[in-house]
């Protein structure tokens, strides 16, 4: 008979916190690590959870921990109590005009948008604290992954409020210090097979294929800085965002990025956190500095649009701006 948690006695929500890392993962190694825990702390109170239940959860193997049918049955109610208790999180969030927000974005909209502007926000609202996540992929708003997010591709959950900003072009990029004719006779970089599932990597293996295949390719990279920095270095031509490519002194952009890859940006939160003070000082900060990047993020900046395309993303950017965040349609 267990010795642990009485019948009639209350649950801990650390409890269920701890196990579903563990049931999503399969590895207590990850979970360790999101719980900030030690491994041999994660795995004594799994084990302590059994006992408490009188159930098996897991079947434990050198290749993890696989859920039994207790265990799939308890991740399908401690999910339940997950989401109820980030919604009661994010009514307590939007009546806060201090803390911290966690925002994720791709890392060039940090490195060549955000980040030069953040000081002048800081100073303004120097009670708001920020968690910067950037990444290829896409955090969880709906488990708190983040609060605010920019992204490119667009949100599908019916909870989720979105704002379209514009859209983001793409280039051919070559070492600046090589003549045309060398840079065309170098190797197109691709992405790994694995990472096919960005629409970037996607992007730039139909590239590569429209030019004949990817036979010739000896090197897979599997971030933009990489293969802009690849490319810097004279290891072969890149797809990059205009954005990435025309702010690198030693890349030029030999096509592009007219009639090349695009995408469109959006500003994506969780409709509770909608009339949080904080959260909206930060969506308004994002899409304002987004905004103003428009030339930037249309390759206008490296010099090869000329005056029409300037015209049309000066247009595009004002009507933009008269957008409102709203529901995903």
């Amino acid at each position: 008979m267990s010795q642990g948690r009485q019948p009639g006695e209350a649950w801990n929500w650390d409890d269920l916190r701890l196990f579903l890392p563990v049931a999503r993962s399969g590895r207590l190694t990850e979970a360790a690590a999101l719980l900030r825990l030690s491994i041999s702390t994660v795995a004594r109170r799994l084990a302590q959870l059994e006992r408490d239940l009188g159930l098996s959860l897991f079947l434990r193997s050198q290749n993890g921990y696989a859920l039994t049918e207790d265990g799939q049955r308890l991740l399908r109610k401690a999910e339940a109590v997950e989401t109820a208790m980030f919604g009661v999180n994010r009514l307590a969030d939007a009546v806060a005009t201090s803390g911290h927000v966690r925002l994720a974005l791709p890392e060039g909209f940090a490195l060549q948008i955000i980040l030069p502007r953040l000081p002048a926000f800081r100073a303004a609202h120097p009670a708001i604290k920020f968690d910067l996540v950037t990444g290829p992929f896409s955090l969880d708003l709906m488990r708190r992954e983040s609060d605010v997010a920019l992204r490119l591709v667009k949100p599908t959950d019916n909870d989720l409020l979105l704002r379209r900003l514009g859209r983001m072009a793409h280039g051919i990029y070559a070492a600046r210090r090589l003549a045309p004719e060398q840079a065309e006779a170098l190797p197109k970089l691709a992405w790994p097979a694995e990472m096919r599932r960005l629409p970037i990597a996607e992007a730039t293996a139909a590239w590569i294929a429209a030019a004949g295949g990817a036979a010739e390719n000896p090197l897979a990279l599997n971030s933009l800085n990489a293969l802009a920095a690849a490319a810097a270095n004279g290891l072969g031509t890149a797809l990059l965002p205009c954005l990435v490519g025309d702010a690198m002194s030693d890349l030029r952009r030999i096509a592009g990025p007219a009639g090349l890859f695009s995408q469109e940006i959006f500003l994506v939160l969780h409709r509770d956190l909608r009339l949080s003070p904080r959260i909206r000082a930060v969506a308004d900060f994002l899409a304002d500095s987004i905004l103003a990047a428009a030339d930037q993020l249309a390759g206008v900046a490296g010099g090869l649009a000329g005056k029409a395309n300037r015209t049309t993303r000066t247009t595009a950017r004002r009507k933009s701006a008269g957008t409102k965040v709203r529901a995903r349609s």
